[in-house]
């Protein structure tokens, strides 16, 4: 059992290396932010209804399009480059990450009950 959690962790720290919840995170905040602005523009730029479908399918197909492109590489300030699999930096652990961790994953929670209960 103990070895389950621990390797539950290990995935979870290393989607946080990866900055992989941080990026669909942001994804899926944008692409609620399209389908709200999608929903009050559409009808009265005289767009056909199904345009907001549309968008919907491309956001859902784009998503696991963006996972492996976070998964796979970083942006750092030399540009883009492939993630290195060994790299394993510290662990942040100041209370300032810990709160954006915390405000992150509690936007991603309204985000999702947003879409749900929509």
């Amino acid at each position: 059992m103990e070895d389950k959690s621990q390797e539950y962790m290990g995935v979870v720290d290393e989607l946080r290396r990866r900055k992989v919840l941080r990026s669909t995170t942001l994804y899926a905040v944008v692409g609620w932010c399209l389908l709200q602005w999608c929903n009050l523009s559409i009808q009265q730029m005289g767009w056909p209804t199904w345009t907001v479908t549309l968008v919907l399918t491309f956001i859902v197909l784009g998503f696991p399009v963006v996972v492996a492109l976070s998964w796979a590489f970083d942006i750092t300030p030399d540009g883009v480059k492939r993630t290195n699999p060994e790299e394993i930096p510290k662990r942040a652990t100041s209370a300032s990450s810990r709160l954006v961790t915390l405000a992150v994953l509690i936007l991603l929670a309204v985000t999702i009950a947003s879409l749900v209960i929509g």
